[in-house]
């Protein structure tokens, strides 16, 4: 029993080794063909991945070559529209900008001329910039030379003033009515003087006028820095022309001339008083008590006006007798002329009168017959026909003047 088990255990265990060992065989038959036919698909992958590559390398040729012969195509006709569209943009954009063109053409020309005319303008404030400095220059120059004049002499200072006092007067159209440089002899224990000009005014009067030109002090406080210093030099320029009153009104020239009670002190420049008033305010009313009037020129301008004023009515109030006797001999001589113009109207009036009755005699009796003669044709070549005589018009009459009539019926105008 054992044996027969072990027979049976032998005999599966062989049939196991047996099947186990057909199996392998089996497995590697079918092994081998399986890599022969792996080796095969692997040829033929091989040569199928070659066929592939090289159908789709001709592919790709061809796909190429047709694309670059489309896109050829579309780009020349792109190209085509392209240019097409460029040139017609390219008009436009020239027909736009050709007026801008222009312009900048105008515009440069413009500016070229400009330029030109610029430099010729330049040249010419350049010139005129030189001749203004070189002018300026010499001013300066001049007005060295006045200052250093009119600061060392008093006389000239007083020629100055006197310039300027002839200037004002024949401004304000004085100058037949003024003497200049009156040499004054005084009787009073001041001694010898003289009136720089003495003013004539209606009925025998005159005003007398002396030019002052303070300037030293007032000179030196227009180049002092020092306010202390400044201050001191005008008060000096205030109390030289209280000086001044003082001189005039010891000299007291209206006790000698007819028509006014004062003396006119003339300065001849406005700052110079002003500079005196600032530390001399009472200065004016102080050559009030001592019968001194101070002027500037615009004061004396006012003053010799008014003078003149009174010259024109008093040469109208002179003349009016002249005036009179003139106007009653131009009024005869009017008159005379009216009458021989009256006697020329009634001439004329008579010369109408027989003119008139001369043309109705023609018209009548003389014009009539020609016409008879012209229905006749006997003046066919005559170059000569009766002509129609103008109307004459009466002579004109005077609306402003009385109206009487003549002594032969007609009227006239008186």
């Amino acid at each position: 029993m054992l044996v027969e088990l072990g027979y049976l255990s032998a005999g599966a265990f062989l049939g196991c080794v047996i099947g186990v060992l057909y199996g392998k065989l089996r497995f590697g038959q079918h092994l081998v063909q399986a890599e022969t036919k792996l080796a095969a698909l692997q040829e033929q992958r091989h040569t199928m991945v070659a066929e592939m590559e090289k159908v789709a390398v001709e592919v790709s040729r061809q796909n190429s070559h047709d694309f670059l012969l489309l896109a050829e195509q579309q780009l020349g006709k792109v190209k085509t529209e392209a240019t097409s569209e460029f040139e017609a943009r390219k008009k436009e954009v020239e027909n736009l900008v050709r007026p801008i063109t222009d312009q900048l053409s105008k515009l440069e020309v413009a500016t070229n001329q400009m330029e030109l005319n610029r430099k010729g303008a330049y040249a010419s404030i350049e010139t005129l910039v030189s001749e203004l400095n070189k002018r300026t220059i010499d001013l300066g120059h001049t007005n060295t030379k006045l200052e250093t004049a009119l600061r060392g002499s008093s006389q000239t200072r007083g020629a100055w003033g006197q310039i300027t006092m002839r200037n004002i007067a024949e401004a304000s159209g004085m100058l037949e009515h003024c003497d200049f440089d009156v040499e004054m002899t005084l009787k009073s224990g001041v001694g010898g003087g003289r009136v720089d000009m003495l003013v004539k005014i209606p009925n025998g009067g005159t005003i007398p006028i002396d030019s002052k030109v303070p300037l030293a002090s007032y000179w030196d406080s227009l180049e002092q820095d020092d306010d202390v210093e400044k201050i001191k030099l005008l008060s000096l320029h205030a109390a030289a022309l209280k000086k001044h009153v003082k001189d005039l009104a010891d000299r007291n020239y209206p006790q000698y001339l007819d028509g006014v009670d004062f003396t006119v002190m003339y300065i001849p420049a406005e700052p110079i008083l002003a500079a005196a008033y600032e530390y001399e305010p009472t200065l004016q009313e102080h050559a009030f008590a001592r019968h001194v009037l101070i002027v500037t020129p615009v004061t004396l301008m006012a003053l010799l006006r008014t003078v003149s004023l009174y010259w024109q009515q008093q040469s109208m109030a002179e003349n009016a007798k002249e005036i009179h006797a003139q106007a009653r001999e131009l009024y005869e001589r009017v008159a005379t002329f009216s009458e021989h113009l009256a006697k020329t109207g009634r001439g004329l009036a008579t010369a109408v009168n027989a003119y008139n009755d001369a043309v109705g005699s023609f018209d009548v009796r003389v014009i009539p017959s020609g016409k008879q003669l012209e229905q006749l044709r006997v003046v066919d070549n005559v170059q000569k026909q009766i002509q129609s005589l103008p109307e004459q018009l009466p002579p004109r009459t005077m609306k402003h003047l009385d109206v009487k009539p003549d002594t032969d019926g007609t009227s006239i105008d008186v």
